[in-house]
């Protein structure tokens, strides 16, 4: 009975390390994973500012404009 467990549980890491990788592969991914994550969310966050930088540009020239039409 208990070496069917035995096998039956050796069987199922096995089979786990062959999809899913070693303690080595899945850390490695999960680190470039956050590493993506962050980068995305930077290059995000960097459009985002330069969008409102150009907005702020605009408003800013709408308020000159009044300005001197005043």
């Amino acid at each position: 009975m208990v070496d069917k467990m035995m096998l039956s549980y050796q069987k199922k890491k096995e089979e786990e390390f062959v999809t899913e990788g070693g303690i080595r592969e899945r850390m490695t991914a999960a680190r470039l994973g956050y590493r993506t994550n962050q980068r995305d969310t930077i290059e995000q966050l960097t459009q985002q500012i330069n969008a409102l930088k150009a907005e702020n540009q605009r408003l800013k020239n709408i308020a000159e404009s009044k300005k001197r039409i005043e």
